[in-house]
């Protein structure tokens, strides 16, 4: 973990404290919200515009997706982005920097 990147991830993701779906801290994502997010992305069906800006978010994403590989994050935050993006009507560029503030797989940019 790169320590500075991490004290920058926590706050700037202070920013999003009024949102259930995003974790505080890119370490330490609680099982409940693992849980909430995985099942957003089992029940929320995209439409053919919603699919788009899913789209752009992983074509900005600097890991082109949720996370690195396709793990259990990659499955949870792909929900958190179908949620963003269709209940809080969140850019493909706010859901690419939220990812980007997430990564938890060593933080490195």
């Amino acid at each position: 973990m790169d320590r500075r990147r991490y004290v920058e991830q926590v706050r700037e993701l202070r920013r999003f404290s009024g949102v259930s779906a995003i974790p505080p801290d890119p370490y330490d994502v609680s099982v409940r919200l693992a849980q909430t997010l995985v099942r957003y992305d089992r029940d929320i069906v995209l439409s053919p515009q919603g699919q788009r800006e899913y789209d752009e978010a992983m074509r900005l994403s600097h890991e082109h997706g949720p996370c690195c590989c396709h793990c259990w994050r990659w499955t949870a935050f792909e929900g958190q982005a179908k949620f963003l993006l269709t209940r809080l009507d969140y850019s493909p560029q706010l859901v690419a920097h939220v990812w980007g503030l997430e990564d938890g797989c060593g933080g490195a940019e």
